[in-house]
């Protein structure tokens, strides 16, 4: 059992460089994860990866954000 079991994580830019090792970490941990990026793709291939959901979202954009969830 993670240090994260049963938490839900929201990972903003996720679908590369750090963002992705949080997702992936965090999935580690027992997390359930959503990624949330720019790249609707890429959030897609890590959510998949991690057992998680993807939003394709710029986070500058409060209306996006709002959308996509």
């Amino acid at each position: 059992m993670g240090v994260l079991e049963g938490e839900l994580s929201l990972v903003t830019g996720g679908a590369s460089g750090i963002g992705k090792a949080v997702c992936e970490r965090f999935a580690a941990e027992g997390a359930r994860v959503a990624v949330l990026d720019r790249d609707g793709d890429g959030a897609r291939r890590v959510a998949a990866a991690v057992g998680g959901v993807a939003y394709e979202a710029d986070v500058r954009d409060a209306d996006a954000v709002t959308a996509a969830t």
